[in-house]
This record gives C-alpha cells, sequence and structure tokens, in this order.
C-alpha cells in the first residue's frame, strides 16, 4: 500500500485525467517545471489510479473528480480511504467553492480549476501539499510517540505505587494516590530495611506529567537504595538530594516526609525536605502534635543538611496522617481544606481502619469542594498502632 513519501530529489506523480487535453496541459507543465525535476505518470480510470498507487510508491496524486468510473468527491474519498497519507490535489472543471471547500474538509491538500491552473500555481501546489503532509506525518508520528510515551509513563508511574499494604504485627498501614493527569508527581511507598523497622515515604514533585513522574521515580529508587544500605534517615535525605541536584540540575524539586518505624518498640522518627506537616491523632481523634519539616526539599542545592526527629512512641489507637499539596489546596469559595480539614476527615470515625481513615480524607476533600477534582496530584499516607 502506497504513503507518503520524502522527496529524494525527484517527485513521482500520479496524474488521474481522462480528457487527453488537459493531461496533455499538466504533463507538460510539470516537464517544464525547474524549480524541481517531476516525474509524471497518466492514468484515465480510478481503477487504474488505484492500480498504480498499489504497485508503486508516489509522492502525490492530481485526481480528475469526473473519471469514466466514478464522478465527484466519491473518487476522491476511495483514494483517501485506501491511502490516506498519501497528498491529493483535486481538479475539477466547474469553479464550485462549496465542493473545493468540502473537499479540503476532507483532507484535499489543493483543489485545481480546469483552465485557470498555471505552471508556476501547479508546480507550487504539489509543492506546498507534499511539505504540508510530511509536516502532518511528523506531527501525527510525534503524537502517536507521545501517547506511546504516555501510556509507558503512566504505567511505570502506577507499577512503582505500593499495590498492598503490608502486614506487620500491631501496625496499620495505609495509603492511596490519585494523579490529576496520565501520570502522577506524587510520591508514595514503604518497605522494610532491617529487621524490625519499616520506612514510609510520601512527596511531592513540582508539577505533573512525565518530567515530574520520572523524577518520582529517581527519588523513590535513591530512598530504596541509600536505605537498604542502611543509611539513616538525615543521611538518606542528604544522599538523595545530592544525586537528584547532579542528574537533573535545578528543573524539578521535591518535598519528601520519610518516617522510620520501630515496629516491635513502637517508636516513630522522622526527616522531612520541605514537605507539609505530619499530624499525630490518638485514639479519641485528638490532636497530638504536629511535625514540621527539617530541611529544603530535594533537589534545589546539592550540599543541603537534614537532621532526624524524634514523633515518640505510639500508643495502642495514635494514627500519623500525611498528605500532599492536592489534598489540602482542594477549595472552594471560603476558603481552602487544607490540613485542618484532613484532620478532621480523619478522626472521623475514631476506630476505622488505616484505609477507611485514607478513603475518608479523600471523602472529605471531595464534598469540601463540591465534587470539583483537585488540579493537582493527591495523596494520602496513614501509619495507625493496633493492637498486635
Amino acid at each position: 500500500m502506497s504513503s507518503s513519501v520524502k522527496p529524494q530529489g525527484i517527485l513521482r506523480i500520479l496524474l488521474v485525467e481522462d480528457n487527453p487535453a488537459d493531461s496533455f496541459l499538466i504533463s507538460a507543465m510539470l516537464e517544464d517545471a525547474r524549480s524541481i525535476p517531476f516525474e509524471t505518470s497518466v492514468t484515465t480510470t480510478l481503477a487504474g489510479a488505484l492500480e498504480q498507487l498499489e504497485s508503486r510508491r508516489f509522492h502525490a496524486v492530481i485526481l480528475d473528480l469526473t473519471l469514466p468510473d466514478s464522478r465527484g468527491l466519491d473518487t476522491f474519498r476511495r483514494v483517501r480511504q485506501v491511502y490516506p497519507g498519501l497528498p491529493v490535489l483535486l481538479l475539477t472543471g466547474l469553479d464550485d467553492e462549496v465542493l473545493a471547500l468540502q473537499a479540503v474538509a476532507e483532507g484535499a491538500q489543493e483543489f485545481l480549476v480546469k483552465g485557470q491552473v498555471t505552471e508556476r500555481r501547479l508546480v507550487q501546489a504539489l509543492n506546498h501539499a507534499v511539505g504540508r503532509q510530511a509536516r502532518l506525518s511528523r506531527v501525527e508520528r510525534a503524537l502517536r510517540n507521545t501517547r506511546e510515551e504516555q501510556m509507558v509513563v503512566s504505567q511505570v508511574a502506577r507499577h512503582l505505587l505500593p499495590r498492598e499494604a503490608p502486614r506487620i504485627p500491631g501496625w496499620d498501614i495505609a495509603g492511596a494516590s490519585i494523579p490529576v493527569g496520565f501520570s502522577g508527581g506524587d510520591l508514595l511507598d514503604w518497605f522494610p530495611t532491617q529487621e524490625g523497622r519499616w520506612r514510609v515515604a510520601i512527596g511531592d514533585v513540582t508539577g505533573h506529567g512525565v518530567g515530574p513522574s520520572l523524577f518520582m521515580a529517581t527519588t523513590r529508587a535513591y530512598l530504596r537504595a541509600f536505605s537498604g544500605e542502611g543509611a539513616p534517615l538525615e543521611d538518606t535525605l542528604r544522599l538523595a538530594n545530592k544525586e537528584l541536584c547532579r542528574d537533573l540540575g535545578e528543573r524539578w524539586n521535591v518535598t519528601l516526609f520519610l518516617a522510620e518505624i520501630d515496629t516491635v518498640g513502637g517508636g516513630v522518627k522522622y526527616a522531612s525536605a520541605g514537605h507539609l506537616p505530619a499530624v499525630l491523632l490518638d485514639a479519641n481523634g485528638a490532636e497530638k502534635g504536629r511535625f514540621f519539616s527539617t530541611g529544603l526539599p530535594l533537589g534545589i542545592f546539592p550540599d543541603s543538611d537534614y537532621h532526624a526527629e524524634e514523633i515518640g512512641v505510639l500508643r495502642t489507637g495514635d494514627l500519623l496522617l500525611q498528605v500532599t499539596d492536592g489534598v489540602v489546596d482542594m477549595r472552594k469559595a471560603s476558603g481552602f481544606f487544607g490540613l485542618d480539614g484532613a484532620a478532621r476527615a480523619a478522626r472521623k470515625i475514631p476506630d476505622a481502619s488505616a484505609q477507611t481513615v485514607v478513603d475518608q480524607v479523600f471523602i472529605g476533600a471531595s464534598e469540601f469542594s463540591g465534587g470539583v477534582q483537585s488540579d493537582d496530584d493527591t495523596t494520602v499516607l496513614v501509619v495507625k498502632r493496633i493492637p498486635g
């Protein structure tokens, strides 16, 4: 099957015209053209045109709309249907503007009226048609590649999110992340580091889309790598920051909350790179404290320092809540949902599981905004101490 081909010295043109005088005139014009050489093949029927297009490659078709075996726009539609990527210039003996507009709307590159076509006009029309089709083809390929890349990035981003909550005696951990587009820039993760210790992480990369999603994936990889090497919380952030600055410069940055849980003793400590405060609630829903950032976001200055702080020993029923900007920035006319709104939603059902609390925060934010979707990725992380 024929398709548009990039010209390489000679433009191969198929002329489909059953009037010998018109065919001779168009062929002569192309033969006399000096700007670029043309090789013209002539056929008098639509069937002949389709046969030639099947056997050879052409850069463009000049098509008469009145042929012995086909008439009107149906002639063009047959060629367009079989060879959608081939530029087609239409010939007609009628100066019919309505027909011309309809043909162009359906994909014709040019509309030429017999008796009004000059050599210069014909050559210009062919050059423009071939060039325009090549540009359109590049755009279509780029869009197709972009869509494919977006699908891959989206699949990778979803794969990097935790698929199920960890089963840790005495602890209930849950989280969820909803991207605003095909892929998110929020980070959510949990993983064991050494006997009896787990780390949980939540982060927010500037922007959303392919770049932030890749930045998120890179950050996650560094967190796991340095944590696996036994680096303390503060060193994990410091080393990850240095590598991210080296890799990506100042294009993106990420706020990050990283906590370590002593699953046996119940103690929790954290380090935060510019992230929102974490909120600690007791078994009755009363707020026990907020835990603020301990350093700059990752990816800004390569020599940034971070330090870890103690959250303390969690008692049965205590719940640690963390969210990203997409949650607190949910808004309505009277203001923002905020961290207070997230905390209110979290304490709505005191005895609820961690997953139920996550769901309640999302529901609360959505109800607050009247169901208007956030324009940023939204992520919620809950760590709860349970009998165990």
